[in-house]
C-alpha cells in the first residue's frame, strides 16, 4: 500500500511537467510590434475612419515586448501620432513587471500581469501564427472604449 501512495504521488507530482512540455510555444525573447502586418490586417478586415487609420498607422512598430521567465519588460518609445490632423506627442513608457503563464497549448499562450500603470490584473493572449509571430486582439470590451476590431501583431527579434 505505501509502494501504492508513492506512485500516485509521483504520478501527480510529474502530471505538470507533462502539461508544460506539451506546449510548444514560448514567450522567452524579445517581441517587436509589427506595422506591416498589423496595418494591413486593420485595413483589409477593420471599419476605421482614416483619421483613426492614420493614428494606428503612426503607433505600430515601435513598441517591445522582453519576457524573461518571470519579468516582463515594456518599452514603447517617445513618438509623434496625429490627432485632429495636427501631429502631437505620444508619451512613451518603460515598465517591468513580473508575469503569469495562465494558459499555454499548441496555438496561444495566455499570460496575466498588472495593467500598465496600475494595480489591477489583466489577461493577454498571444495568438500564434508561427513560432516567432503572435498576435493580439486590440479591441475593447471597456464600457465607452471603441471596439476597433484590430490586431497587434509582434515579431520575435532575439
Amino acid at each position: 500500500m505505501t509502494l501504492m501512495k508513492l506512485l500516485f504521488a509521483l504520478a501527480l507530482g510529474l502530471l505538470p511537467l507533462g502539461q508544460a512540455c506539451a506546449c510548444g510555444n514560448e514567450l522567452a525573447g524579445t517581441w517587436r510590434s509589427d506595422k506591416d502586418m498589423s496595418m494591413a490586417f486593420a485595413r483589409e478586415n477593420s471599419r476605421i475612419q482614416p483619421k483613426t487609420e492614420a493614428f494606428l498607422d503612426a503607433l505600430f512598430g515601435h513598441m517591445t515586448l522582453t519576457f524573461s521567465s518571470s519579468e516582463l519588460h515594456i518599452a514603447m518609445p517617445d513618438i509623434e501620432v496625429p490627432v485632429s490632423g495636427q501631429i502631437r506627442p505620444f508619451a512613451g513608457f518603460d515598465e517591468r513587471k513580473s508575469y503569469k503563464v495562465l494558459l499555454c497549448n499548441d496555438s496561444m499562450v495566455v499570460w496575466s500581469a498588472r495593467r500598465p500603470f496600475d494595480q489591477d490584473i489583466d489577461a493577454t493572449t498571444f495568438n500564434f501564427v508561427d513560432r516567432d509571430t503572435v498576435w493580439v486582439y486590440a479591441g475593447s470590451t471597456v464600457p465607452g472604449m471603441p471596439d476597433l476590431h484590430v490586431r497587434e501583431y509582434f515579431q520575435r527579434v532575439r
